[in-house]
């Protein structure tokens, strides 16, 4: 296999990292319904059982669908759009805002450091082209 083939072959850093960190994300919301819902049967939060799993279920799979549409300019919005009613959560679990926000801090450098990867990439690979070229 040629070293432009192993190239080829790669994914983008940006898509990876962002993928990996909206999958987490809905999983994480999930466990933060399961959590939420238990201190509602345990009324320590004042909030319906059944409203808990709708919402939660929702942002669950809406982390799910933007992780797997992460390879788009508009899927990667909207994974930045969906820390907001993540981080929203903490209104009635504070540690949910806190999970979110460590999120959305992860998310962010994912998406700097992906995006950072992938020009030095094709900038390595333009360079290398050139080299071969000369020789």
């Amino acid at each position: 296999m040629t070293r432009e083939e192993m190239a080829r072959e790669q994914r983008p850093a940006l898509v990876v990292f962002t993928q990996s960190t909206l999958l987490l994300e809905s999983l994480a919301t999930f466990f933060a319904t399961l959590v939420t819902w238990g201190l509602s049967r345990a009324d320590v939060v004042d909030v319906s059982g059944g409203a808990v799993w709708v919402a939660g279920s929702a942002l669950a799979a809406a982390f799910a669908f933007a992780s797997g549409r992460a390879n788009t300019r508009w899927g990667r919005i909207l994974g930045w759009i969906l820390h907001a009613p993540l981080i929203a959560g903490g209104l009635w679990v504070g540690a949910i805002a806190f999970v979110g926000i460590m999120f959305l801090g992860v998310y962010a450098l994912g998406v700097r450091l992906g995006a950072r990867i992938d020009r030095e990439r094709a900038e390595h690979a333009g360079h290398g082209a050139t080299q071969e070229g000369t020789s």
